[in-house]
């Protein structure tokens, strides 16, 4: 389906946080796993029977905060692309934060199914990149989203 390379570690796996979306060392997260394959960086996620909003899918903001995260790191993993920063070799002098997430839901997510979502940066500037990312569940499409990353200095 994708062409072109293929990460063999979630960035997650890679760069450990402690993140409510994407943390590696938040066991009450959602551990969401992030992969870059080509030019699109794709999460697959299965919902648990308590991210339920209304009986039998998975609540909107469930939703929301995956797409949060995985924009999160799609952004920085395009950066470090960019800056020939490897992430392998430690956490960067700098973070990415949402400054706008804006998403639209096409399609209930059942909540016995697996979701994938795929990213792609659509625009960078001196600070801000933009990404747009679909939320699928089999072919169908269930939610379209961009999403606003700003880049701050590191904390700690």
């Amino acid at each position: 389906m994708f062409e072109g390379f293929m990460m063999d570690r979630a960035l997650q796996d890679v760069l450990k946080v402690h993140c409510f979306g994407c943390g590696a060392l938040n066991a009450h997260g959602l551990q969401i796993k992030s992969y870059r394959i080509g030019e699109v960086v794709v999460c697959r996620w299965r919902p648990e029977p308590f991210h339920m909003g209304y009986p039998g899918y998975v609540y909107g903001g469930t939703i929301a905060s995956i797409v949060d995260c995985h924009a999160i790191w799609t952004a920085m993993d395009e950066y470090c692309r960019d800056v020939g920063h490897d992430i392998e070799n430690g956490p960067p002098p700098f973070a990415f934060v949402t400054g706008k997430l804006s998403i639209s839901y096409l399609k209930p997510v059942v909540i016995d199914g697996e979701m994938e979502l795929r990213a792609r940066v659509t625009d960078k500037g001196e600070r801000k990149t933009v990404v747009a990312c679909q939320v699928f569940q089999g072919s169908v499409e269930c939610a379209s989203a961009e999403v606003v990353t700003v880049r701050v200095k590191a904390m700690g």
